[in-house]
C-alpha cells in the first residue's frame, strides 16, 4: 500500500438550476451518428426535462465556490471521475481548465468505472503523491444527468447534477489523510468479499475494525446485513446513492464536519453491474503525514 496523503480540502456541490439544451446542429448530428448502428434509441427531446450542466461549467463552479480555483496552479496532477459521459463531447475539460487557469498539471479522466471511477482515481492519485516530483494532486467528481437516450440508472428520478472536488497533499501536517484504497471483485459471496476487503485496509492501517464508522452503499448493506462481521461494527451506516458517483464523498464531508466522530471511516461502494467492490480509509483526526 502506497503511503497516506493529507486530505486538504473537499468541497461537494448540487446542481439545481436548469438550462436549455445547447442547440448546435454539428453536436446533434455527432449524437445522432453515434447512436446510428446500436440499439440505443436516441431522443433529444429527454433534454428538455433536465438541467443540462456541462462538466467545464460545474468545475469552474465548484472550483470558484470552495477557492480552490485558487490553487490550480499548484496542482501536479488532476484527475476526473464520473460516470455519465459530458454533455458537451466537443469541450476538452482538463484543457478548458488548464487554460482558464494558467496551469500546468498531468490530467486524465477515470470512467468507464460506473460509480466506482472515484475510488480507482483516489488509488491513482495516492500511488502518484509517492513519487518524485508530485506533491499536490486533485480529483474533480462529476456527474450530469441530461442524456439523449433512456438509462437504467435515470429511468425512474434523474435527480440533480453532483459534483465534488478532493485536494491531496504529501507533506508534514495535521488533518484528515486518505490511508489506503481498496478494490475487489466479488469472486465470492458479495457480503464475504466486503469484510475481506474491510479486514485488509484495517490490517494494513495496524487499526481495528470497531475503530472505524463504514458508510456503505444500501445496495451492499442488503448484502452484508445479518452477517456476523457487519453487526459487530458499532458505527455503520448508509450514504444516499441519489448523488451518483459523488455520494459518497457528500457523506464524508458531513461527517468530517461532526465534532464527535471516530478516527477512522471506511466508505464502501458495491458496483452490481460488474460485482466490484470499491473502499476507501479515512483518519479523520489529527494525522501526520511525513513528507517524502
Amino acid at each position: 500500500m502506497a503511503s497516506p496523503v493529507a486530505i486538504r480540502e473537499m468541497g461537494v456541490k448540487l446542481f439545481l438550476d436548469s438550462h436549455p439544451p445547447f442547440e448546435h446542429p454539428d453536436l446533434l448530428r455527432l449524437h445522432r451518428d453515434m447512436f446510428a448502428s446500436t440499439p440505443v434509441k436516441y431522443d433529444v427531446h429527454l433534454l428538455q426535462e433536465r438541467n443540462n450542466n456541462a462538466y467545464h461549467d460545474m468545475s469552474v463552479e465548484l472550483l470558484e465556490a470552495t477557492g480552490l480555483d485558487q490553487v490550480m496552479q499548484d496542482v501536479d496532477v488532476l484527475l476526473l471521475a464520473y460516470n455519465f459521459p459530458n454533455i458537451r463531447p466537443d469541450i476538452s475539460i482538463v484543457n478548458y481548465l488548464m487554460d482558464r487557469y494558467q496551469a500546468c498539471f498531468i490530467s486524465f479522466a477515470v470512467n468507464d468505472l460506473g460509480f466506482g471511477a472515484p475510488f480507482a482515481a483516489l488509488h491513482m492519485l495516492q500511488h502518484y503523491l509517492n513519487r518524485e516530483g508530485f506533491s499536490k494532486g486533485m480529483l474533480l467528481i462529476m456527474d450530469q444527468t441530461a442524456l439523449p437516450y433512456e438509462t437504467m440508472e435515470l429511468n425512474e428520478s434523474p435527480g440533480p447534477d453532483t459534483a465534488a472536488v478532493i485536494l491531496l497533499e504529501r507533506m508534514t501536517g495535521k488533518g484528515p489523510c486518505l490511508l489506503g484504497v481498496e478494490m475487489r471483485y466479488a469472486d465470492q459471496s458479495i457480503s464475504d468479499t466486503a469484510a475481506l476487503v474491510l479486514d485488509h485496509l484495517c490490517k494494513e492501517a495496524s487499526i481495528y475494525q470497531n475503530q472505524i464508522t463504514l458508510l456503505i452503499h444500501p445496495d451492499l448493506e442488503q448484502e452484508c446485513t445479518g452477517t456476523s462481521w457487519y453487526e459487530a461494527i458499532e458505527w455503520r451506516g448508509c450514504y444516499d446513492p441519489s448523488r451518483w458517483s459523488a455520494a459518497p464523498f457528500f457523506a464524508l464531508q458531513e461527517l468530517l464536519e461532526e465534532k464527535d466522530r471516530s478516527e477512522y471511516i471506511c466508505l464502501m461502494h458495491l458496483e452490481q453491474t460488474d460485482s466490484f467492490i470499491h473502499a476507501l480509509l479515512i483518519q479523520t483526526g489529527d494525522a501526520r503525514v511525513d513528507s517524502q
